[in-house]
């Protein structure tokens, strides 16, 4: 276990790895394995999960990428890749080829989603146990839309399918929670009270997308933590913003929303 600095000051414990809930996935754009290597000592034992974006692990020399994903989970990181380079391969007809090269170089998890092609239900159910069944893979759902375009009953509909499927989390796509200043508070309670914590991992908006900025990003954070708590899980967090994030999920950062969080239980904020 980890020995942290000021433990003299008390805030609110929460689960070591590994865990189940209150997750932490770092979104990988192909973080160079020395600066990975920094990031893992400083702040590993605060993530859980890795996605190595995109299609990037298509261009990265085979070696450099078997070294990456050995430190991933060496470090208890468990590793996957993005849901759109899985998309590729399906529309291509390759999608066991890709599934074979992930097993093999030392992927955890598939992705699978539908963010530029639509899938059916039966489509999600085979890649989902043909992933699990003939890989040994770790399969992710993921549900919605970057154009944010699902009405609340598809959405729960297919985080439904996916579970059937055998996945062992689903993603939520941001942009279908929120837009802008404007969250679907309803539809995420709702989800929150339909499925176990575990089940569930909510997605924050990657900055690379046009009018996302770092300030959008820790609002929707801050939002998410504040109406689910210490333990909800959280996507697409950059390698720095794993500590503010912590310190959110702790109520130690200036949000004082969160009722369980540090500041709420020294009697500071409403």
């Amino acid at each position: 276990m980890t020995h942290l600095a000021f433990d003299q000051i008390p805030v609110p414990d929460r689960a070591a790895k590994p865990r189940r809930t209150g997750l932490t996935m770092m979104i990988d754009w192909g973080i160079p394995l020395a600066q990975q290597a920094d990031i893992i000592a400083s702040q590993g034992h605060l993530v859980d999960k890795a996605k190595v974006a995109g299609g990037i692990p298509r261009f990265m020399p085979r070696e450099l990428l078997l070294e990456k994903l050995a430190a991933y989970n060496a470090a208890n990181i468990s590793t996957a890749n993005g849901g759109l380079f899985t998309e590729l391969a399906l529309a291509q007809g390759t999608f066991d080829a890709l599934l074979r090269e992930m097993a093999d170089v030392g992927f955890a998890s598939v992705e699978v989603s539908e963010n530029l092609q639509p899938l059916s239900a039966m489509d999600k159910t085979n890649a989902v146990r043909h992933a699990k069944q003939s890989y040994g893979l770790d399969v992710l759902g993921e549900v919605g839309r970057k154009e944010g375009e699902m009405t609340d009953d598809e959405i729960m509909e297919d985080v439904e399918i996916y579970l059937n499927a055998g996945v062992s989390s689903v993603y939520l796509e941001a942009n279908e929670l929120f837009d802008g200043d404007h969250a679907r508070d309803g539809l995420i309670r709702r989800l929150a009270e339909s499925f176990p914590p575990e089940a569930l991992i909510f997605e924050l908006p990657v900055d690379v997308l046009p009018g996302i900025t770092k300030a959008i990003k820790h609002k929707t954070a801050s939002q998410l933590v504040a109406t689910l708590g210490t333990e909800v899980n959280l996507a697409n967090v950059e390698h720095d913003e794993i500590y503010l994030l912590e310190c959110l999920r702790r109520g130690v950062a200036g949000d004082t929303r969160h009722a369980a969080g540090a500041f709420r239980l020294a009697g500071i904020g409403a």
